[in-house]
């Protein structure tokens, strides 16, 4: 079996994110979305949480621990902890575990 390596962002958008018009704040997320990609991640899912407003939490996963890295250091590189109070965390499972 092969292992699939996962980062989860804990996020919650600081006080610069509310002075961004929204067409900014869409452009911003997409950049996040296509810079994630091209580092080699995949969306799983992501949520608002709702008792705490401006939190989310997004999982990526890859088949490699490399394209994590990489996806940290180029989501760092374009400004993202500028917006948001990140956690990241990484995880893995086995590919074809059951979730």
């Amino acid at each position: 079996m092969s292992t699939r390596t996962a980062l989860i962002v804990i996020g919650r958008y600081k006080e610069e994110w509310k002075s961004l018009s929204a067409t900014q704040q869409i452009n911003f997320i997409e950049r996040v979305g296509k810079t994630a990609v091209a580092s080699g991640l995949e969306p799983v899912t992501g949520y608002r949480l709702t008792a705490t407003p401006g939190t989310f939490i997004e999982v990526w996963e890859s088949s490699s621990q490399e394209s994590v890295g990489r996806a940290v250091k180029d989501l760092t590189a374009m400004g993202y902890t500028r917006f948001v109070d990140a956690r990241w965390m990484i995880g893995e499972r086995e590919d074809g575990d059951v979730e």
